[in-house]
């Protein structure tokens, strides 16, 4: 297995906390994980991505030239990281902050406007995440379950418990 993941949004659209979690639940069942978070000097607002690598073999760089995966939050990830896919990337983006440019297919998810109907606009991240999963079950949803419970810990129940529904959300809808 290798599977190379970018996950890239706006400073303050969670993008690190997925990637983490990711990367946490990956560590549970994959034998070789890095996870290379890069922001700009803003902390909302600014570029923020991170990439992460699961890998049953040594992984001997964790920053990749390509990727199997992209999940893109907002229009300028998507102008600066689509052009940078293969044939072979999966690109799951949120269409209700962005469009693809014309560089070929698209998994399109409204989850910016999902997580607004949930209540919540702070979940689009984790309605993301559910979406990728969606398509790659590399990770078991379980594992992530238990990797948001740790990460949040200390948060109200409530906003765990919210956090869960949107993954489950991402994870049972219809691409």
């Amino acid at each position: 297995m290798l599977e190379r993941v970018l996950i890239a949004g706006s400073g303050g659209q969670g993008i690190l906390l997925i990637g983490r979690i990711l990367a946490r639940a990956g560590m549970l069942c994959v034998p070789h994980v890095t996870y290379f978070p890069a922001y700009g000097a803003e902390v909302r607002g600014g570029t923020s991505n991170c990439q992460i690598v699961l890998s049953d073999e040594e992984i001997h760089s964790p920053v990749p030239s390509q990727f199997e995966a992209m999940l893109i939050l907002n229009q300028e990830s998507a102008q600066r990281f689509i052009p940078r896919r293969t044939d072979s990337t999966k690109v799951i983006l949120n269409t209700s902050l962005c469009q693809a440019p014309d560089l070929g297919p698209v998994t399109g998810i409204k989850a910016t406007d999902i997580a607004t109907d949930l209540g919540e606009i702070r979940a689009t991240n984790f309605i993301m995440m559910g979406a990728y999963l969606a398509t790659n079950p590399c990770i078991p949803a379980e594992s992530l379950e238990a990797c948001i419970r740790k990460e949040l810990a200390g948060k109200p129940d409530a906003i765990i418990d919210l956090n869960i529904e949107a993954l489950e959300i991402g994870l049972n809808h219809q691409l």
